[in-house]
């Protein structure tokens, strides 16, 4: 159980009496969606699209294969990963293990990414290789050296098989797989602060209080199913997340967007033709390492 100052009692008991914490796992909106309607798109990512039931799949394949690999419910994960399909991916398999990740910014460096890992004490690395931090293996070295529960490594873009985000993504099966996410009162991930005054500070959030800023948020800027968001500032971001973001969107069974500057007009095609009618398009201004 990872350690946090809870929410007082007298204040739980009243969101929950007034409905706003519906003690359900932040991968609900995902679930529900999925047994709803699985073939509507949930990601546009460039040119590929992932329907609701294959990031259904796709998550329980990873989660399953981490928790091959030994992990567990109460460990912490350190996640960097541009706006791509698989950050999404990569949130849902760990919200259903109970692994609780902070996600990084693109833009960090090593300097924010030790601070983060000194925190944590993660038992789990996922990141990219075209990140210059990950280009070669000498920061990982560093890093596990330094941090020892640093057992498990993938990257998007490596060779080898056994760190491979891709593959572990793709194979295995994933049918049998049980989710057993923490608790909806406990830690479901950290987000970080803005960093105005140094190292951005990690801020735990649990499944009750983020999934109600989900649902209100998107009850209150109408999102629907046909709802078709482009995501251009960093996906982890609070406002792209929640406000009423990716998350607000999957909740409501629309469909999410990315790409890079020389994508996006691609992305703009998907996602309007993937709307049988008038879709809603937020978009906002462009800050990734796609």
């Amino acid at each position: 159980m990872i350690e946090f100052t809870r929410w007082p009692d007298d204040l739980a008991a009243r969101y929950r009496g007034q409905g706003y914490w519906i003690d359900a796992p932040l991968t609900r909106g995902l679930t529900e969606q999925t047994a709803q309607r699985p073939d509507a798109p949930a990601i546009q990512c460039g040119v590929r699209s992932f329907s609701y039931a294959e990031v259904e799949r796709r998550s329980d394949i990873l989660a399953a294969n981490l928790r091959a690999r030994g992990l567990k419910k109460g460990d912490t994960a350190l996640v960097q990963l541009p706006n791509v399909a698989e950050f999404y991916l990569v949130f849902f398999a760990l919200l259903k293990l109970g692994v609780a990740p902070v996600n990084a910014l693109f833009s960090h460096k090593q300097m924010e990414l030790r601070a983060y890992a000194e925190q944590l004490r993660p038992a789990l690395l996922i990141a990219s290789r075209a990140h210059p931090a990950f280009a070669d293996d000498v920061f990982l070295a560093q890093m596990q050296a330094a941090y020892p529960e640093l057992r498990t490594v993938l990257f998007m873009g490596d060779d080898a098989p056994s760190s491979s985000l891709e593959l572990a993504l793709a194979q295995g099966d994933g049918a049998a797989f049980r989710p057993d996410p923490s608790a909806p009162d406990e830690v479901a991930f950290f987000q970080l602060s803005g960093g105005s005054t140094g190292t951005p500070k990690l801020i735990p959030r649990t499944h009750n209080d983020y999934d109600y800023s989900i649902r209100a948020s998107a009850e209150i800027c109408g999102v629907t199913a046909q709802t078709r968001f482009l995501c251009c500032l960093p996906a982890a971001h609070n406002f792209v997340m929640s406000s009423p973001g990716a998350l607000g969107v999957f909740h409501a069974g629309g469909l999410r967007g990315s790409g890079g500057l020389a994508r996006s007009g691609a992305v703009f095609r998907g996602c309007s033709g993937a709307a049988r009618d008038d879709g809603r398009i937020g978009s906002a201004c462009r800050h990734s390492l796609d």
